[in-house]
């Protein structure tokens, strides 16, 4: 009878101890979506580095240079949050821009004067609303609990970004 109860008493915490609910997950594990989100958002967060420092320095008007200036500040930030992020979830992250981005960074470099800050303008709306769009995914179907928090946490100011980009992009027309 001992034996049962001992038996019974070592099958019990076995059967407890495996279905404990634990919602701390391994963040060196990750899923596709998640894993899609932080290498699209450091691409786009590096791009906007870049684009913002384009025009920071060759635009005409103030209202653009502090614009880009912003832009390349707070996506400074953003790229560093996204590599501590990553390095948690061993991802790694790419050191320079994708085809695509780097094929927009061109044409931007390649313009001046109203043309530049035109075409900067029309990237940063177009990049800021398919970064809302990214972190509104991640916030809705992204499973690893930090990302989805950090996509949260920087969504109003992405917006932010995205309303101001349109109002100087219609103040240049």
């Amino acid at each position: 009878m001992r034996g049962y109860i001992f038996l019974t008493l070592i099958f019990s915490f076995f059967t407890l101890t495996g279905c404990e609910n634990n919602d701390k997950t391994d963040p060196s594990v990750i899923g596709e979506l998640d894993k899609q989100f932080i290498l699209e958002a450091a691409d786009d967060a590096l791009f906007q580095v870049n684009a913002g420092q384009v025009a920071a320095s060759r635009t005409t008007r103030d209202s653009i240079q502090e614009y880009g200036e912003e832009m390349t500040t707070s996506h400074t930030q953003a790229g560093k949050e996204l590599q501590t992020l990553a390095a948690a979830r061993k991802v790694q992250l790419p050191t320079t821009l994708s085809d695509e981005r780097q094929q927009q960074l061109d044409s931007l470099s390649m313009q001046t004067g109203v043309s530049l800050d035109t075409l900067y303008l029309n990237q940063m709306v177009a990049i800021q609303e398919r970064v809302v769009r990214l972190m509104e995914i991640e916030g809705t179907s992204g499973k690893d609990t930090e990302l989805k928090q950090w996509a949260a946490d920087r969504l109003p100011v992405v917006r932010q970004f995205e309303e101001r980009a349109k109002a100087l992009r219609d103040s240049l027309e």
